[in-house]
């Protein structure tokens, strides 16, 4: 499977680890680390994570230890990366 990042996705994703790296970035470059291995497993297990109740065919998997998202739709061959936030922030 192909993996695609909606625009805003990306955004989040830079968001989240600037943030970060403001503070430590140690911390920022394993988060980034761990948001690559689960999108990773993603690609090869689309259908792991399980749908959000309210959002049809959107999934979401936690990213490792850390308390992010990543919120997905599988499309055809294709997993596309609709959100990644922080798993606290209400969803927009």
């Amino acid at each position: 499977m192909r993996v695609r990042y909606t625009s805003s996705a990306l955004l989040e994703v830079v968001d989240i680890l600037t943030y970060i790296a403001d503070d430590s970035p140690r911390a920022a470059a394993r988060i980034s680390v761990e948001i690559e291995r689960t999108v990773a497993r993603l690609r090869r297990y689309p259908f792991s994570s399980t749908r959000e109740a309210d959002e049809g065919e959107t999934r979401v998997a936690r990213v490792g230890r850390y308390p992010y998202l990543i919120f997905y739709a599988v499309e055809g061959d294709e997993v596309v990366v609709l959100q990644v936030r922080h798993g606290a922030r209400r969803q927009s």
